[in-house]
């Protein structure tokens, strides 16, 4: 009997440790942050790769309409982070996009839309 509930034990502990997603399998999601504090836009994103050693390209670009204010670009592996302000008008609608890539691999664009108040 006791053999049983120790194979029954592992069986299961072999079941949860196959079906546990590592951490390369992961989604990876990297979403702009765009907040105003007064007529100041503050524009961010931390970007995480998948596994520590990829190689992360970013680049910030904060339009007003079709025309771009500013950008900011970084690199590094694993992690890196963007937090920059740009001077702006109140009641204009601003988009804030992010454009990166991974190991060199461009990924989908992600764009953020806020109005300065």
């Amino acid at each position: 009997m006791k053999k049983r509930i120790i194979s029954l034990v592992a069986l299961l502990a072999l079941a949860f440790a196959v079906s546990m997603p590592t951490a390369s399998a992961r989604a990876t999601t990297f979403k702009p942050s765009l907040t105003f504090n007064g007529t100041t836009a503050v524009c961010s994103v931390i970007c995480k790769a998948p596994n520590s050693n990829d190689q992360v390209k970013a680049t910030l670009a904060l339009y007003q309409g079709t025309t771009q204010l500013d950008s900011w670009s970084v690199s590094g592996k694993g992690v890196v982070s963007i937090s920059e302000q740009c001077k702006v008008q109140s009641e204009k609608t601003y988009k804030l996009t992010l454009t990166y890539s991974i190991n060199g691999v461009s990924k989908p664009s992600v764009s953020v839309t806020a109005t300065c108040p």
